[in-house]
Parts: structure tokens; C-alpha cells; sequence
């Protein structure tokens, strides 16, 4: 028998369950269930109202209960949630994804549910398809080879340069533990205003992601306004010691964010804060660096292309009927 419960917060015991099942699904498929925010709501929880975790147990004839899937909705007011959900590997095809996906449906506000399938992946196509899902939302993920090999050399980074009135305004530093993230808050929001999950990132949202094993304040580049001290944009790197699935292990960069705010964007700054991480990312002697970015963004995609990366996979958000 298998049945979901539905709760607003995780026992501790529950967390590493969900972590465990979720791991096993990212070594069986090659590809990561649930993203990072998911995964941080999982171990340190939310504000009240804010997220609804549906565990999918299985249970035997003697009561014994195993995790087999496991639904996460964010909630926003005004908003359809926004879910993400995972099926154990060895617990597969027996109707559990279907279960997860009713299980969302049902317990959605009046505005529905919004439902992410990271990667390519015949089941979750399979399970979409059956579903009558609709595409509503495509997360192109995207890489460029930083380190040559042999008959394959890196490709060419152009330098990181300002015209010359930015170049007056603008000095790109480090981000500055414990002085930097009201300003980091400010501009982030302005830069994100009509993206929800990265605009509405908060102050417990930013330190716990500076309490992470991968945070590195060097970097996390920010422009800084000498008129004004005010941040004018940033771009957050960040390394993944796994490889990402880009290598056998190897650790590999990412463009984590890149946020510019409204009264800048025209300027170049972007590219440069682009540039600037790139280079940084290649000093350290990673072999690849990977991006996510929003398939209606096609400034941003066609930035990206310009510099050589290319489409590596697919995220897709579905709407769910």
C-alpha cells in the first residue's frame, strides 16, 4: 500500500530521507531532481505558509513505512505554485509519479500548480504526455570549455572592458561578508523584479546560501557605484566539486547569477561581469563552466552564445490542468 503525506515542515529524520532519495535519483539518472533552492527548503524549512512537502511512502504488511517519492510546492500569494518532485529509482513505475503529481494538484490554491522536470528524461515525458501537461516555461542549460585539450583548444575570452564613462562610475570588487548583502538584497530585487524565485530571494535565503561548503565570497563579483556606493550589478560563480555531471569528478564553475540593475542595463555591464567571472573561473583551472537561463531571455542567450557557450539540456516548467 502507498499513500502521501502532506505537511508544511520536516522532521530532521524526514530531511535526510528526502536528501538520501534524492541523491540515489541524481546518481541513477545522471541528472539532479530537485534544484538547490528545494534541497535548502528541505534542511533548514521555511516561513510558515511559504512551502508544502508531500511524502510519498510505501508500507509493507507489517507497517514498516519506506520514502519512495517525495513533492515540494513553493507558494507564493497571487501565484501558481511552483513544484518539483522525485520518484526513488527502485520504486518506479508503479503509479508513484502520477500519485506525487495528484497529490500537488489537490492540495494547490485556487491559481494551480506549476510542476519543473529537470533534464530530458523519458519518464518525466512519458509522465507529462499521459498527464496532458502543457509547456509553459523552458530553463536552457548551457557550457563552454574553459581548459584546452588535446586537438580541442579552449575557446578565446575577450578582456572585461568598460567604456570609458562606465569605467569612471564602476569599480568591480569582491562581495564583502557581513557589510555587502542589504546592498546585494537591493539590487538583486531591482534586477529580478519580475522573476520570483531569484527576485524574492531574502536575507535568510542569502546567508544560508553563505553557509554552504561551495559559497566563496571571492567569487562573487559586484560593480560598485563610487557616485553613490550603491551596487549597480553582480555576478555570482559558483564551483561544483561533483562536476555537475560535465566530468568524472573533476570540479567545474558555474555562472550562478548574473544581476544588473534596470538604470544600468544598455551599458555593457553585464557582459563585463560576465567576463570578469569567466576569467576568474578559468585562473582556477576548471575545465568547464555550465549556466542556466531562461529560453524567452534571448538577450541573455544571445550573450551566451556569443561567448561560446551552447546548449548542453533542457529544464521545463509544465502546467498542470
Amino acid at each position: 500500500m502507498s499513500y502521501v503525506h502532506t505537511t508544511d515542515s520536516l522532521e530532521d529524520e524526514q530531511a535526510a530521507a528526502v536528501t538520501a532519495l534524492a541523491g540515489a535519483a541524481r546518481e541513477h539518472d545522471g541528472v539532479a531532481p530537485l534544484s538547490e533552492q528545494v534541497l535548502l527548503r528541505v534542511r533548514h524549512g521555511s516561513a510558515a505558509g511559504a512551502s508544502r512537502f508531500h511524502l510519498l511512502y510505501e508500507e509493507d504488511g507489517s507497517g514498516r513505512r519506506t520514502l519512495s517519492g517525495f513533492g515540494f510546492a513553493e507558494r507564493a500569494a497571487g501565484e501558481p505554485d511552483s513544484a518539483e518532485f522525485v520518484v526513488a529509482p527502485e520504486h518506479r513505475r508503479r503509479g508513484h509519479g502520477s500519485a506525487l503529481l495528484r497529490s500537488l494538484r489537490e492540495d494547490a490554491p485556487a491559481e494551480g500548480v506549476r510542476v519543473w522536470a529537470h533534464g530530458r528524461l523519458p519518464g518525466a515525458a512519458a509522465l507529462a504526455g499521459s498527464a496532458g501537461l502543457r509547456q509553459v516555461r523552458g530553463l536552457r542549460k548551457m557550457r563552454l570549455r574553459l581548459r584546452g585539450e588535446p586537438g580541442r583548444p579552449a575557446p578565446e575570452l575577450p578582456a572585461p572592458m568598460f567604456s570609458n564613462t562606465v569605467a569612471e562610475r564602476l569599480t568591480i570588487r569582491p562581495f564583502k561578508v557581513g557589510s555587502d548583502e542589504d546592498a546585494w538584497l537591493k539590487v538583486n530585487a531591482a534586477a529580478f523584479a519580475d522573476h520570483p524565485e531569484q527576485g524574492g530571494i531574502t536575507l535568510e535565503d542569502l546567508r544560508q546560501r553563505e553557509a554552504e561548503d561551495w559559497f566563496d565570497p571571492n567569487g562573487l563579483f559586484v560593480a560598485e557605484d563610487s557616485a553613490t556606493g550603491a551596487l549597480a550589478g553582480f555576478h555570482w560563480t559558483k564551483t561544483h566539486a561533483d562536476g555537475a555531471g560535465l566530468t568524472g569528478g573533476e570540479p567545474v564553475g558555474e555562472v550562478y547569477v548574473v544581476g544588473v540593475d534596470p538604470a544600468w542595463q544598455g551599458t555593457g555591464l553585464g557582459r563585463v561581469l560576465t567576463l570578469v567571472g569567466l576569467h576568474h573561473l578559468r585562473e582556477r583551472g576548471l575545465p568547464w563552466v555550465l549556466l542556466y537561463v531562461d529560453e524567452d531571455n534571448r538577450a541573455a542567450v544571445r550573450l551566451y552564445e556569443s561567448l561560446g557557450f551552447t546548449v548542453w539540456d533542457v529544464d521545463v516548467m509544465y502546467e498542470v490542468g
